[in-house]
């Protein structure tokens, strides 16, 4: 399989799965709503943070930027296996795959 071929599966996974999980979530969130999106405490967020361990975006409007995180990036980032999800969600996304 191509890799134009492989990214194309996993974007047509990654839209069936927003339309099924969490679907109260917005595209842009903040740090409690990933927090509460991946089940882990907001410490923790700020911890992965910190270790560059999680996609976000830092926005220019606040003092030291407001930090964002992008739904479908967290996704991304749960699928490509650099972090453990808690074993619900893995198995809830596993199940839609």
């Amino acid at each position: 399989m191509t890799d134009e071929l492989l990214f194309k599966e996993l974007i047509e996974k990654i839209d069936a799965l927003e339309k099924n999980i969490k679907p109260d979530f917005p595209n842009w969130m903040s740090v409690r709503q990933v927090a509460k999106y991946l089940s882990i405490s907001e410490s923790s967020v700020r911890t992965l943070i910190s270790t560059g361990k999680i996609p976000y975006r830092r926005l220019p409007t606040a003092e030291g930027g407001a930090i964002r995180f992008n739904r479908k990036q967290i996704d991304f980032w749960l699928l490509s296996g650099q972090t453990k999800p808690k074993a619900r969600t893995r198995q809830t996304f596993e199940a839609l795959l």
